[in-house]
């Protein structure tokens, strides 16, 4: 998929995407968190396992999600102006 720039992009459309990827991100930060209670509690119970990791490799999905997030809200700000 061919990724567009957020200057092409019309008003409705930032408005749109920055929607979509809040309840994206907002979806993946609640699975993270169970995610790291599940682990913690798994921790407890085994010791260290392979499961113990996954945390920390979705963490920069979330990073990169609200990093965009962020450029959206800055596109939509200046076209506002």
């Amino acid at each position: 998929m061919k990724q567009v720039p957020l200057s092409e992009l019309s008003l409705e459309q930032l408005k749109q995407k920055e929607k979509t990827l809040k309840t994206a991100t907002g979806a993946l930060s609640g699975v993270l968190i169970v995610l790291i209670g599940a682990i913690a509690y798994l921790f407890w119970l085994q010791g260290f396992s392979v499961f113990s990791i996954l945390p920390v490799a979705f963490l920069p999905i979330l990073v990169v999600n609200i990093g965009n997030i962020k450029k959206i809200r800055l596109e939509i700000e200046s076209r506002k102006n």
